[in-house]
Formats: C-alpha cells, sequence, structure tokens
C-alpha cells in the first residue's frame, strides 16, 4: 500500500515526541488489513454465483488465457454455435459479507472477432441499474477494467453485473468479475454517505451538477392472445412471451417501471421505451412489421429475426416530463403491417426496458453578504461625509454670536483665535482636515460647546490677572 510521506521534524527536539505519538498510535489504533477485501466470481463457478441463459455460449482456453496463471477458460457468446437466434446472457453475482461501497470489475481475454458493443448492466443494492458499453475488441490480455464503485447490501444478490450479448452479431467474452470493498458500512450509518460514493441517484443526498441516467425493467406484463406473458418481465434472461400468429388488435404490454426522484433540482431530458423482440419473418410473404410505442403519437416499426432491442424515444409525448409521468408509461408491442399479405407469423418479446435521462444544474451563485457591496459603501461613506461637514460650519456661526459684546479688545482678539483653533481642530476631526477619520453630528457640537466655555474661562482668567496686576508695586 502506497503512502504519502510525512512532513518532517524542523528539529531533532520534536523526534521524541513524535515517536512517542507514534508507539502510541499504534498500539491503540491497530493497523487494518495489507489489502481491501475482494470477491473474484470466475465462469468456472457454478450457479447461483455464475449463471447463463441461451443456447450459443462455448468455453474455450487454456492456462495463460484468464485473468491469472490458474484461470484456464472463458465463455464466449458464438454467432457461428447454437441457434439462429443467438440469444444470451452472463451472470456475476456474489455473496458480500458485508454492506457498504464496492467497486466492481470485469475481466476478459481480447480478440479480433470480439464485440465492439459489449453491454453490462449493474444491480446495486438498491435495485438501480447502471449500463456501461465496452469495446472487447484488440489483441491479448484486457486487465482489469473498472465498471465503477456502488452501494451494496450483505449476502447473496447484494450486487449484480450481467453482461447482454444479444444486440448484435459479434461474440461478447465473458470471464471474471472482481467486487472489492472500498468502504464498509456500520449499523447506523447514514446513507448518504453510500449515496455519494457511487452511482447511486436514490440514496438520498444531493446529486453534483451533471447528466444521469435512470434504466427500470417492466414489473408487470399484459396481453392479448400472448402466451407466457410473465416470461417478458424484468430483464433479458431468454424467457420470451411468444405470439404464435400476430393478428390486429394482439398486443403485449409492459409496465411497472421503478424510478426515483432525485433530491433537489433536475430536469428531465430524454424519455426512451425499448423491447428486446424478434419476429419469424422478416422478408416474403410471410414479414411481420411490429410497432413500439408509449400510448402517444411516438412510434418505431421494427422487423427481424434476431433478438435485439428497438427503441422509441417518447420525449415528445409529453411538453415536460415528471417523474410520476415517466415511471407511468406503458410500453405496447402490437402489429403494425403484414407487407407479404399473410397472416401467419410469429413474434417473441424478452424484456421491456424505460431509459429516463435528466440534468443536474450547477447552482445558482450566493447572494453577497450584507455591507459587502463596495460601491454602496462608499456611496453611504460620501452621503455621510457630505452630510457631517455641515454642522461644523453651522458651530461655527454660532461660536461668532456667543461672543460677549462687553468683551475689552483684548479678549476680543484672544478669544476668536482660540476659538478658531478650536473650531479648526473640530473641523479636522469631522472629516474636513485631512488625514482624520470623520466624527457624527452630534459629536462635534459637544466638542464646539465645550472648546467654547473653555476658551470663555481662560479669557476671564487672563482679565482677573490683569486687574490684580495694576495695584501691584513695581
Amino acid at each position: 500500500m502506497t503512502t504519502n510521506a510525512s512532513p518532517q521534524p524542523e528539529s531533532g527536539s520534536a523526534l521524541p515526541a513524535l515517536a512517542a505519538c507514534a508507539l502510541f498510535c499504534a498500539c491503540a489504533f491497530p493497523a487494518g488489513p495489507a489489502s481491501a477485501q475482494s470477491i473474484i466470481i470466475d465462469n468456472t463457478d457454478s450457479a447461483p454465483s455464475f449463471t447463463t441463459t441461451g443456447n450459443d455460449w462455448t468455453t474455450w482456453g487454456s492456462l495463460g488465457f484468464g485473468f491469472d496463471s490458474g484461470d484456464s477458460d472463458y465463455h464466449y457468446l458464438s454467432h457461428t454455435v447454437g441457434g439462429s437466434d443467438r440469444v444470451g446472457t452472463a451472470t456475476w453475482t456474489p455473496d458480500l459479507p458485508s454492506a457498504g461501497v464496492w467497486e466492481i470489475s470485469t475481466w476478459w481475454r481480447r480478440t479480433e472477432n470480439r464485440t465492439d458493443d459489449a453491454d453490462h448492466f449493474v444491480t446495486d443494492g438498491s435495485g438501480s441499474q447502471t449500463h456501461i458499453v465496452l469495446d472487447q475488441q484488440g489483441s491479448g490480455a484486457s486487465g482489469w477494467v473498472s465498471l465503477g464503485q456502488y452501494p451494496c447490501d450483505s449476502g447473496l444478490g447484494g450486487c449484480s453485473v450481467t453482461l447482454d450479448g444479444t444486440d448484435d452479431n459479434q461474440s461478447d467474452a465473458a470471464n471474471a468479475v472482481k467486487f472489492e470493498l472500498i468502504s464498509a458500512s456500520t449499523p447506523g450509518d447514514d446513507d448518504d454517505d453510500d449515496a455519494t460514493a457511487g452511482p447511486d441517484p436514490c440514496g438520498g443526498a444531493e446529486l453534483p451538477p451533471g447528466t444521469y441516467v435512470q434504466e427500470s425493467w417492466a414489473s408487470s406484463i399484459t396481453g392479448n392472445d400472448w402466451t407466457s406473458r410473465p416470461a417478458a418481465a424484468g430483464g433479458p434472461d431468454g424467457a420470451e412471451a411468444h405470439t404464435p400468429n400476430a393478428d390486429p388488435g394482439e398486443f403485449l404490454r409492459g409496465a411497472g417501471f421503478t424510478l426515483c426522484d432525485p433530491v433537489g433540482d433536475d430536469t428531465i431530458t430524454n424519455v426512451q421505451l425499448e423491447v428486446l423482440a424478434r419476429t419469424q419473418y422478416q422478408s416474403g410473404q410471410y414479414q411481420l412489421n411490429l410497432a413500439l410505442h408509449g400510448g402517444g403519437a411516438a412510434e418505431t416499426v421494427f422487423t427481424g429475426t434476431s433478438l435485439q432491442w428497438r427503441t422509441v424515444d417518447v420525449t415528445s409525448d409529453s411538453n415536460g416530463w415528471t417523474w410520476a409521468g415517466a415511471q407511468g408509461l406503458q410500453a405496447t408491442v402490437e402489429l403494425d403491417s403484414q407487407p407479404g399479405g399473410q397472416r401467419d407469423s410469429d413474434a417473441w418479446v424478452d424484456a421491456f426496458r424505460l431509459t429516463v435521462t435528466y440534468s443536474v444544474p450547477e447552482p445558482p451563485p450566493p447572494p453577497p453578504p450584507p455591507g459587502d457591496d463596495d460601491d454602496a459603501a462608499d456611496d453611504d461613506d460620501a452621503a455621510d461625509d457630505d452630510d457631517a461637514t455641515e454642522p461644523p460650519a453651522d458651530d461655527d456661526d454660532g461660536t461668532e454670536e456667543a461672543t460677549p459684546p462687553s468683551d475689552d479688545d483684548d479678549s476680543a482678539d484672544e478669544a476668536p483665535s482660540d476659538d478658531d483653533d478650536a473650531v479648526g481642530a473640530l473641523d479636522s476631526e469631522d472629516g474636513a482636515g485631512p488625514g482624520l477619520a470623520p466624527q457624527g453630528c452630534a459629536q462635534s457640537l459637544d466638542q464646539g460647546a465645550s472648546f467654547a466655555i473653555l476658551g470663555l474661562l481662560m479669557l476671564s482668567g487672563l482679565r482677573l490677572r490683569r486687574q490684580s496686576g495694576t495695584g501691584r508695586p513695581s
């Protein structure tokens, strides 16, 4: 395990303290395991750990072709072996010892005839599915490729991975999937911790800005003149609902989709319905064309003898999608036309899927704190300064009027000089003078009155000293 180097102490005197701290920490907090707990499920493991559906899987390989020296073979979905319909899925289901956040990775052997569109579906502990597409082409070993980190429950099926190889005519490889514990949850843990650690839009925490996708399989199936209807519920598993002869008025409908409304603001930007289906004939007098729609104007018409996903974008069926509206959708497959004129043609459906894409916007910038507007503060200060400079002028007038008319010439000459100095000091303190902070208006008037009284007292003292001095002998 790689760790970051600790900063060195500035002086040797700190080393004993650091050593004592290290000794205490080692005793009080024992070290954890040297490596994260991991579980690897190989294609050679028996059910329920590793399972497949379909009839086209082939096992091949020898020592050195697996994820380690002891792994001798792998599965691949052949387009030359088995039935012409080429149906198949592979699922890895671990028995996890604890709930928590697990990183899930897959391993396969690259070859040139592999698919460039390997569809992996990760089901996490909340039942949400994440779709990841991988390119398996190339040469040599791929190494472990991460599918992401997910909140998983403990026990069998707390998380699972399914490779669906039925949507193209190339080979999908299925070898091993690894589950590595990143952080374990304990009773009382806040669910928000798990939700923010992996792509879990239903975990109760607000999602960061970005684009997200939710997928859900139909859980309830209804129809008219379709046999084995429940087989079309859930994800792809090779079990199919079947109509032995598609006629007008017959339909198969998937509903009961499960979505969650994420915490916070979001906008649904795209809604798609899909069906995994095939027809008996795609040309000639028995050609069968089927239609898929969600009850609105949007629909897609398809045909084809291989089991493939058919998609209809139903975003335009609503002016503004809500989560309740999307979850209530019903995907319907029914006859569109039989161009060849003959009606003896069959159809099969394996699964229905609803895919919703939505975006979480950037949060608006926070408003500035009160008083943080520099311009407004300057304006207020300037206004206050203007008001504050007016009272000193009034104070000057009041000082002159307060001069007693009976004062003699000497006292009149000295008192205005002292009063002017005092008023000048007041002007400076109030902001009229440079470099001094402005004072309040009331404070300026109080100080002016104080200095005026002080000046009068000083004049009276001088007058008494002069009068008493004239009677003394020189």
